[in-house]
């Protein structure tokens, strides 16, 4: 088995392990008292806010697979398809209502896509891409660890 294929693979199923583990700790967190702080929003907001989180989420698998296939092009441009520009999409509405600790959040995942678009057309060096994406990881976990998504009636 070629390199480039074993990396391909192994990702897979570390990605697979994350899944499963996300799905484990689901039913277990839907089985007790969600504690995490409520955001009170309309259904079009909650749908805006999540559509923008898929998008990271998306952003985040092409820069992983951008990185293994070293294409930098494909990582600068999605990285900045979810970094500055998309923050500055955010109604202003929508985020005068936001707490102040999400609020704080938000920018700094946008501003960690731009780091990683910022390397890709710069050095270009993997290993720093990757750096950056582990540690914007960490603002994704903590915000969806901290906060939750309920609708106005």
């Amino acid at each position: 088995m070629n390199r480039a294929r074993f990396k391909t693979r192994f990702l897979g199923g570390i990605m697979s392990w994350f899944l499963g583990l996300s799905m484990v700790t689901h039913v277990m967190a839907s089985e007790s008292t969600d504690a995490r702080e409520v955001i009170w929003v309309s259904v079009a907001e909650k749908e805006l806010l999540l559509a923008e989180m898929r998008a990271f989420l998306e952003a985040s698998q092409i820069i992983l697979e951008g990185s293994l296939a070293d294409d930098m092009d494909v990582i600068e441009k999605v990285a900045r398809s979810v970094g500055i520009k998309m923050m500055r999409g955010t109604p202003k509405s929508l985020h005068e209502k936001l707490p102040l600790g999400f609020t704080a959040l938000g920018p700094k995942a946008h501003r960690g896509f731009e780091a990683i678009a910022d390397e890709a057309s710069g050095m270009g060096d993997r290993e720093v891409v990757l750096k950056h994406l582990a540690e914007l990881q960490k603002t994704c976990n903590k915000c969806h660890s901290i906060y939750r998504f309920e609708v106005n009636n």
